[in-house]
């Protein structure tokens, strides 16, 4: 990596995505010179987390790209893809990267285990559910659990804007990403990356902050065999093997993914060419290391380059 540093925007710095993003190029100490926090909420209540102190959030009013050189966006809302293309529009040859652009992290996830298992067992057929969380739907998605649990709690009626139905106490099989067209890019990323892997994804809204789930079913063209399986994943370094006869030593999302970049794996049970996984993961975390890589990629570039 080059000494130079490097100034950037990231618009939907106050949301969970935004969040994560921050703290994976600390943590990877990528060379920041000056942090734009771009807010598509209220200026005055907005504000986020970087090197240790509390940073305001700047509103879009006064923000001009050309005092940046890149911008990324951790903001799935169509507000924020409007604003990213006026800017692509201004500014054509100024990296951008947002969710559009990366794998979706139930992908990333299974992608992972599947390809531990073919190693093991050859080509396989897989069937992921997951279990999304609410902070994979944004502030207002943590906001709006956060409500709606307050108001039954208190025997009043939940409101629902970003999801479609009540979530708290709940689970909802649409709304916000849960499109066709996300599961479809899921399918798409996982079999470009676990090869001789068919996969079908689907998934539902889970009432929980952070932290995802995945019930994997797989069927291989022979017998799995699972102490050969487990030792594959164990010599994965993004995969963490959590299996106990208590209920206590199995992975879940809050107790074990939440700030992970690592998919816990356990109750592996293998049946003839048959096997079924239970995995967890920080699916923001996931999605944030995209991102946080395009940042150090684009850094790397020579001085000569367009963002100089």
């Amino acid at each position: 990596m080059t000494s130079s540093k490097f100034d950037l925007a990231v618009l939907g710095a106050d949301d969970p995505l935004g969040e994560a993003l921050l703290r994976a190029l600390e943590e990877k100490e990528i060379p920041i010179g000056r942090l734009r926090p771009l807010t598509l909420g209220e200026e005055t209540e907005s504000g986020t987390t970087w090197q240790g102190s509390d940073w305001p959030c700047e509103g879009l009013a006064g923000f001009d790209p050309a005092q940046v050189q890149a911008v990324v966006c951790a903001n799935a809302s169509a507000t924020a893809a409007r604003q990213t293309k006026l800017w692509r529009e201004a500014r054509p040859h100024m990296p951008q990267v947002g969710p559009e652009d990366i794998t979706p992290a139930p992908a990333v996830a299974v992608a992972r285990v599947l390809k531990a298992l073919v190693a093991v067992a050859g080509p396989v057929r897989a069937d992921a559910f997951c279990t999304l969380p609410a902070s994979l739907a944004g502030k207002a998605g943590i906001d709006e659990l956060a409500n709606q649990s307050k108001a039954l709690f208190n025997l009043e009626t939940p409101e629902s804007e970003c999801f479609p139905l009540q979530l708290a106490f709940n689970l909802l099989p649409q709304g916000q990403c849960l499109t066709d067209a996300y599961l479809e890019r899921c399918v798409q990323a996982c079999q470009a990356e676990a090869k001789d892997a068919e996969v079908q994804f689907s998934a539902v809204w889970s009432p929980v902050f952070y932290g995802a789930s995945v019930m994997l079913h797989a069927r291989a063209g022979k017998p799995v065999d699972a102490e050969a399986l487990r030792e594959a994943l164990r010599h994965r370094d993004d995969v963490t093997l959590m299996e106990s006869e208590l209920a206590a030593g199995l992975p879940t999302p809050a107790t074990d993914a939440a700030d992970s970049d690592d998919v816990f794996v356990g109750q592996i049970a293998a049946s003839g060419n048959g096997v079924r996984l239970w995995l967890v993961f920080d699916p923001l975390r996931l999605e944030a290391a995209q991102l946080a890589a395009a940042v150090e990629n684009w850094i790397d570039i020579p001085s000569d380059s367009v963002l100089t």
